[in-house]
């Protein structure tokens, strides 16, 4: 198949690995792939490091009409035969340079709880969550035009050795005594940084918190203000910062902890799974289909800091608890959240959407 994924933005994010990650797997899977967005954004880069076909197409706007004649172009010269949108703006411009009866076949990804507008001219949804379906059903799409198909990542690394282990959290200045904490996500009001940075106040002294995200954005200087109130907290919250290779570094940590206030899924919490890290997180959103109380992680209530802090506390001292966890985690992850699922299921839709189109 000719596949062409539109998304605008010039952030990173979940939909930014998403479809970066879906592109590099379709290609691999022997397919032909073109991004089609904005070049100077952190995708664009991306692609063009990963040596993935793309074109500059702006998308000032959802109606600039420019933009939407260069994609009508490019799928044109291509012979494009799936055009897949991401986000809401990639699914308006995907809608309008698609078809819903022929090739290209118009397919967008819905990548939050919130999403709900401008994907009617597509010929099919893909939600990342039961959550983000059932907000799509309710906002009066219909069940035959929806299909969940669940984030997925690659596996995680080859459990470290003890030296290994430990070379890495030298790497990354943890303490050998720490019981390390982890959080991944951008520094947004969304992610909860501050209550996780709250949550520290009350765990136990040994117990320190890593916060990898870029924090050069106006939440992320709130957080660090807080942290600059409070020098002994600040003394065990660290920021390292954006880190390409997160899945690399997730077996330096002894949890991993989500503060989320929205959140479709998480593909952060799935890296945890695969890499045996186990998990704290709020009960929002589609985070409750993966991370299932006392299952495969812990649950609290959002906006509950004392909360966070008791379910960091109860990992830190219950050593068979983590041990239960990371093996029930990890066998979801093998059952429903790898990337070879996503993609087969992914493929499989594009195929069924051809096939009601020919």
């Amino acid at each position: 198949m000719r596949i062409v994924h539109v998304l605008h933005s010039h952030g990173y994010g979940g939909a930014e690995s998403h479809a970066l990650l879906m592109m590099k797997l379709q290609r691999e899977a022997g397919h032909e792939v073109c991004y089609a967005g904005p070049m100077d954004s952190w995708l664009g880069r991306e692609c063009e490091k990963a040596d993935i076909a793309f074109e500059h197409i702006p998308m000032h706007g959802l109606f600039d009409l420019w933009s939407h004649w260069k994609l009508r172009s490019l799928l044109k010269r291509m012979r494009a035969d799936i055009v897949h949108g991401h986000l809401i703006r990639g699914a308006m411009y995907a809608g309008r340079a698609g078809r819903r009866h022929h090739a290209p076949v118009a397919i967008c990804t819905a990548h939050a709880t919130t999403a709900r507008t401008h994907m009617r001219r597509c010929a099919h949804i893909i939600a990342v969550s039961g959550a983000v379906r059932d907000g799509l059903l309710a906002a009066g799409y219909a069940e035959r035009d929806v299909s969940l198909v669940y984030n997925g990542v690659p596996e995680g690394p080859v459990p470290p050795s003890p030296e290994q282990r430990a070379a890495l959290r030298a790497e990354l200045g943890i303490p050998a005594d720490a019981f390390a904490v982890v959080h991944v996500g951008r520094f947004v009001r969304d992610k909860g940084q501050d209550l996780l940075a709250q949550a520290m106040r009350s765990v136990p002294t040994g117990v320190h918190l890593y916060l990898i995200g870029d924090p050069a954005t106006e939440f992320g200087r709130e957080v660090q203000a807080l942290l600059a109130t409070e020098p002994e907290l600040a003394a065990r919250v660290h920021c390292l910062g954006f880190r390409p290779d997160v899945q690399r570094l997730l077996p330096a940590f002894d949890a991993f902890a989500l503060a989320s206030r929205r959140e479709a899924l998480s593909i952060a919490v799935i890296e945890a799974f695969a890499a045996r890290v186990p998990v704290v997180a709020t009960r929002v959103g589609g985070v409750p289909e993966i991370v299932r109380h006392e299952d495969t992680g812990l649950l609290v209530p959002t906006e509950d800091a004392a909360a966070l802090a008791q379910g960091i506390t109860r990992l830190s001292a219950d050593a068979d608890l983590r041990a239960r966890l990371v093996d029930h985690g990890e066998r979801l992850y093998e059952e429903q959240l790898t990337a070879r699922s996503m993609l087969d299921r992914t493929l499989a839709l594009y195929q069924r959407c051809l096939g009601s189109a020919a």
